[in-house]
């Protein structure tokens, strides 16, 4: 007679294997632990104990229709939708946080039923979709061990699954009744990190942001600043040492190098750069902090604010008041801002590319300025309104708050420096009128002195006469020329006049900071008649390959002279020796930026001769792979076949190759074998039955002889009992050639029989 529980559900769809149970429960319990701390969220606390709860009712009611629980559960969905789309028109947090507290609450509710396989399997999809998510809020190494985590238990689930669905049911936590070990599982995890992180290195980084949904925090900045202004937050003053100043102003290049040198000290937040006018007569040293992560498709120079008004000092920006900053607002439905391209200095390149970038703030001392690489065209940032000014540079409301998200679509100019040297000298008045400002007393000076560098312009690497006669070679020439023939100072042992002129003091001595070299720069090439000006804004800083992020620095602040060039817009140079000519651009192959990564990480380690040869080599064979991909991708879908059967024809060359070197390592293995020992497992090997580990010779023997005829048994017999004399009894054989003969024998004689046997069938 039957129960009514038992005729709930048929026997064959219930999964009675608590360790399979348990592991998914954990699985999840991981992700939705990966997910509250990514999205700094508190998730944990109420699903894990809730979602145990919930397991542990589905258990003990498995074998139950649970309609009144299903109900509820259905309830429960509908009630989580709800409140999901509401949040969702509402704003009130980022989509993917909004769409991970859903799948949280789905699962749990999903929880209090889980009779069978299926319904396990749908809690495994639900944990991967979580870390996922958890993956694309990532910008730390910290998900690398959650990842770790979460795989090392997906294996012995995998093993189960396969269990359960042959009819195995697995109850006990027995390694031996698990079907897999320990060490087993450590290995397969090992094996497949070393894979994946091999694929990972390997894998071209191709641009992204395929969907235009863009990440943006939902922290409205709001109104804090009057139009027009920059408001840099103090940051907490500590032991500045030798060579700090008052804050009125510094060079980025001494703090890079005073930071390096003095590690520790000095003030924390940003250098005293980025300002509406700014006092470069004073270094300051910083402490080394990050201030922000950047996600690019490109590896790019993360532009600022730049300056068109020298004063002797430094720099100041001359149009930034009220009356000469535009507004713009953000779109009804989202965080969208149009950048209009009527203003000269955010003109659409005539060649340029695309480049999006996604910029994490993650210091509490930002101003509020919006960092973005070369000409942006939409921002989608949290706030009602932004701010431009005629010199291209955006600010927010108010300080950047520590955790702000904001994106970027930039156009980036591609330097053709074909198509560069052949631009004509024509500029509009918004362009001439502000950015050919020279003090009067050093025009002619500057202005002969640069025509004389000109004039007398020598190739660096030849000494032969260079003829430069357009406003981009000589642009390129005066940079070099600063950089080969003037000398970076030290910032703590620099002593400027404070009543001094800061580029005829440079001059003068032949050295000076970063900012006189710039400052310098650019009045050379104003006397010329080349609009030019005085950026500043950070290197691309470091890049991380496993979390796919730039992190910045704020030692990573720098300045660069730009120059004006129709059609182009404004191209960075730089003049301080030490540092790139030119920034990073578009015309750099970047999609194999984690393995070139990996190697400079290798190559620490090793003798810079094969560093050098084996940077030919990788380069060579990057240029080669770049090329192809190239190609494949111009032929469209039939480049896409293409592909395919590359990669099939370079799998079968892999898989040959693979296995020769078996066959090579075998071949030495038993050539290093004592001729018996090697008689022995070519015996084995002729039989084509494996012997067990925990067998005896004579045990396997005895195993074999009832599985072959009487004159192959005898063989065996025969090989092993020599076998045995020689390593149980220190024994040599009485004749190699007898057991060599032997072997042959069992070799021809199991060929023939394994022959007939084919032929038969």
């Amino acid at each position: 007679m039957t129960t009514t529980a038992s005729r709930d559900r048929e026997p064959w769809e219930v999964e009675e294997s608590i360790p399979l149970r348990v592991l998914v429960q954990i699985l999840v319990f991981i992700a939705i632990g990966a997910t509250d701390q990514l999205a700094e969220k508190n998730y944990s606390s109420w699903a894990i104990p809730l979602g145990a709860v919930a397991g542990t009712w589905a258990w003990y009611a498995r074998k139950r229709k649970n309609i009144p629980v299903k109900i509820g559960i259905a309830l429960g969905m509908l009630g989580a939708l709800f409140v999901f789309l509401s949040d969702l028109v509402q704003g009130n947090d980022e989509t993917r946080i909004l769409l991970a507290r859903l799948l949280i609450q789905l699962q749990v509710l999903h929880s209090f039923d889980l009779p069978r396989r299926k319904d396990l399997g749908y809690s495994i999809v639900i944990a991967f979709i979580l870390m996922g998510v958890a993956a694309t809020l990532s910008q730390t190494m910290t998900f690398g061990l959650w990842i770790i985590a979460f795989t090392a238990l997906v294996i012995p689930i995998l093993v189960l699954d396969l269990r359960s669905r042959l009819g195995v049911v697995t109850k006990s936590w027995r390694p031996q009744h698990l079907g897999i070990s320990p060490g087993a599982i450590v290995t397969l995890l090992g094996l497949v990190l070393l894979v994946g992180l091999v694929i990972f290195f390997l894998l071209p980084r191709l641009p992204g942001y395929q969907i235009r949904s863009f990440p943006v925090s939902n922290q409205i900045v709001q109104r804090q600043a009057p139009p027009g202004r920059i408001i840099q937050p103090q940051p907490q003053q500590e032991d500045q040492g030798t060579g700090a100043g008052d804050g009125s102003g510094a060079t980025a290049g001494d703090e890079a190098e005073g930071t390096g040198r003095g590690r520790g000290r000095g003030r924390r937040g940003l250098p005293p750069l980025f300002g509406e006018e700014i006092d470069a007569t004073r270094s300051v040293l910083v402490r080394p902090e990050l201030v922000m992560r950047v996600r690019s498709q490109a590896e790019l120079f993360w532009r600022v604010l730049a300056y068109d008004f020298y004063t002797g000092k430094g720099w100041k920006i001359s149009r930034s008041g009220a009356e000469d900053v535009e507004k713009i607002r953000r779109d009804a439905l989202g965080y969208r801002f149009d950048v209009p391209t009527n203003v000269s200095s955010l003109a659409v390149p005539v060649r340029s590319r695309q480049v999006i970038q996604t910029y994490t703030i993650v210091t509490d001392a930002f101003p509020n300025v919006i960092p973005a690489a070369a000409v942006p065209t939409e921002f989608y940032f949290p706030s009602d309104e932004l701010e431009f000014d005629p010199d291209g540079n955006f600010r927010a409301p108010a300080p950047l708050p520590k955790d702000t998200i904001y994106t970027v679509i930039s156009q980036v100019a591609k330097r053709d420096q074909e198509r560069l040297r052949k631009v004509r000298v024509s500029y509009p008045a918004s362009i001439a009128n502000f950015y050919l400002q020279v003090p009067p007393a050093q025009r002619e000076s500057l202005q002969t002195l640069a025509e004389k560098l000109i004039t007398e312009a020598t190739s660096i690497v030849s000494g032969e006469p260079l003829n430069i006669d357009n406003a981009y070679d000589a642009a390129l020439y005066l940079a070099q020329y600063l950089k080969q023939n003037y000398r970076l100072s030290d910032p703590r042992e620099q002593i400027l006049q404070p009543e001094g002129d800061l580029v005829e003091q440079f001059l003068a001595t032949r050295e000076g900071n970063a900012a006189q070299f710039v400052s310098t720069y650019v009045l050379l090439l104003r006397s010329l008649g080349l609009p030019a000006r005085y950026m500043v804004g950070f290197a691309p800083g470091r890049f991380n390959p496993f979390t796919g992020y730039y992190e910045v620095m704020n030692s990573d602040a720098m300045v660069m002279g730009e120059v004006f060039f129709p059609g182009y817009g404004w191209l960075a140079f730089n003049p301080v020796p030490g540092q790139p000519l030119l920034p990073p651009s578009v015309e750099e192959d970047q999609r194999f930026n984690a393995l070139k990564s990996f190697w400079q990480w290798v190559a620490g380690f090793l003798p810079s001769p094969l560093v050098g040869l084996l940077t030919v080599v990788f380069n060579q064979m990057g240029k080669f792979l770049g090329s192809l991909l190239g190609w494949l991708i111009s032929l469209g879908w039939v480049g896409l076949f293409v592909g395919v059967a590359l990669l099939f024809l370079l799998a079968l060359l892999g898989w040959g190759i693979w296995q020769f070197l078996l066959w090579w390592w075998d071949k030495l293995r038993l050539s290093l074998l004592h001729p018996v020992e090697r008689s022995y497992q070519l015996m084995i090997r002729a039989v084509g039955i494996p012997k067990p580990p925990a067998a005896t010779p004579q045990e396997y023997a005895a195993s074999v002889a009832t599985q072959l005829p009487s004159p192959l048994a005898a063989l065996v017999w025969r090989i092993t009992a020599i076998y045995q004399d020689w390593h149980y009894g220190n024994r040599a054989p009485t004749s190699l050639r007898e057991l060599q003969t032997l072997l042959q024998q069992l070799q021809k004689s199991t060929w023939r029989k394994i022959s007939y046997t084919r032929s038969k069938v």
